[in-house]
């Protein structure tokens, strides 16, 4: 999975910030150590938005559901055509 470098960087400072938290809980309580948790979530989430974002910009379509929506529309034009020059027969 390719990672854009912001959303890298997010996940390494998450990742930091929960190897800080972790020592800094043995070292302290849950309440004095509280912050570095929320900072943790708050670049996990960041993360999670930004690759979201993302992946909706570049939203790529397997070419052979590209293929079978061109199919179907082919299908519904090709009745369509042929009835027009039947009409035109007339």
């Amino acid at each position: 999975m390719k990672f854009k470098l912001s959303e890298m960087a997010l996940l390494a400072g998450a990742s930091g910030f929960l190897v800080i938290w972790i020592a800094e809980y043995m070292r302290t309580t849950f309440a004095d150590s509280y912050w570095l948790m929320m900072l943790m979530l708050g670049c996990l989430l960041a993360f999670q938005y930004l690759k979201n974002k993302r992946l909706e910009r570049e939203k790529v379509i397997s070419p052979t559901i590209k293929q079978m929506v061109d199919d179907r529309k082919n299908r519904q034009q090709q009745p369509a055509q042929s009835a027009k020059k039947a009409r035109r027969k007339k």
